[in-house]
């Protein structure tokens, strides 16, 4: 069971279960909140309902804030408001009022998504709400730790720390993705797939990589866990393997990070992104979970795309509620 989805039915056997979670914390990510119209996404397979994602998020706050075991944090990742709001210059109000709507949750750790680096310069990222790590020695890079238990924790990356995304034309960082880029798209629009195959087609703006400075920050984070004998979650915007996602939405550089992960495969248990809308999940061959989460923006008027981690005491549950799947994770590998 631990490589594979429960079926929402036998969900009961763990709610029902008189031992109570050692700690429970919630997900989300792609919600896109912009005062727009809906309309279809890129490849025109999905309606984006902009308005209506208000009202998911306030249901999921409720069912939290209402659960039978409360959640001690929530784990936002990435594009909570939609690129237009930009185009409407409406970013900062659109931003304060989502947030508004998760009230009494706290607290919320953000990560950045391709929509953020949209609405927002990555030193505004870092000087507002959604700055949620210590940054002094990494700015303007945005990632760290979270201690959910004894024996548990989360690594929090930075997908977006080489990009061309929120950050000035004459940087050096600039300079350094789009030289990366240009070795593989020659586009003169550096967000055209076009003549890129496969997996290639991840070369493309909208996504982006991690350093080799973050990439060894991961190693010393993951060998450190490993000395103490802990377990990590590792979560991001943009998927890392190939098959948790489409084409399009993969991370530049992603093996360079599955190398890392896969070094510490006893240690690592899964990897949680969003960014691909329609969702995925993949048990690779080093045994760690990958999940890709249903974006909120794409779901229908009458369901819902979050979840709930129930941390227990050899095994995780992630509740999924509407579009999201739920999983068991073991523990002990």
């Amino acid at each position: 069971m631990a490589n594979e989805a429960i079926n929402k039915k036998d969900l009961n056997l763990y709610e029902n279960d008189t031992i109570k979670p050692i700690v429970s914390f919630g997900l989300i990510t792609d919600i896109h909140y912009t005062d727009n119209d809906d309309r279809w996404n890129y490849s025109e397979t999905f309606l984006r309902r902009y308005r209506n994602s208000l009202k998911l998020v306030d249901q999921a706050c409720n069912y939290w804030l209402n659960a039978k075991y409360p959640i001690a944090f929530l784990l936002q990742l990435g594009d909570l408001i939609d690129g237009l709001c930009s185009t409407d210059k409406t970013s900062e109000y659109d931003l304060n009022l989502i947030l508004k709507q998760f009230r009494n949750i706290s607290p919320i750790y953000h990560i950045w998504g391709n929509h953020e680096l949209y609405n927002f310069t990555r030193n505004e990222l870092l000087n507002g709400p959604l700055c949620s790590f210590d940054t002094k020695d990494i700015e303007p890079a945005h990632y760290g730790t979270i201690q959910v238990c004894s024996n548990l924790k989360i690594i929090a990356i930075d997908t977006y720390e080489l990009s061309l995304l929120g950050i000035e034309k004459t940087s050096e960082m600039y300079n350094q993705a789009m030289n990366f880029l240009r070795k593989y798209n020659q586009n003169e629009n550096v967000n055209d797939p076009s003549g890129l195959d496969g997996y290639q087609q991840r070369f493309i703006q909208l996504n982006g990589g991690l350093t080799q400075k973050q990439l060894c920050w991961l190693q010393e984070q993951l060998t450190k866990a490993e000395s103490l004998n802990e377990k990590v979650i590792i979560i991001g915007h943009i998927p890392i393997h190939p098959n948790a996602g489409d084409e399009l939405a993969l991370l530049w550089n992603y093996g360079d990070v599955l190398n890392i992960l896969w070094e510490f495969n006893n240690t690592v248990l899964a990897y949680i992104a969003g960014h691909s809308h329609e969702g995925a999940y993949f048990y690779d061959e080093k045994e760690i979970h990958h999940l890709t989460l249903q974006a909120i923006v794409e779901c229908e008027p009458d369901t819902n795309a979050f979840a709930t981690i129930h941390v227990y005491k050899e095994y995780l549950i992630i509740q999924g509620i509407g579009r999201i799947n739920t999983y068991r994770i073991d523990l002990l590998k």
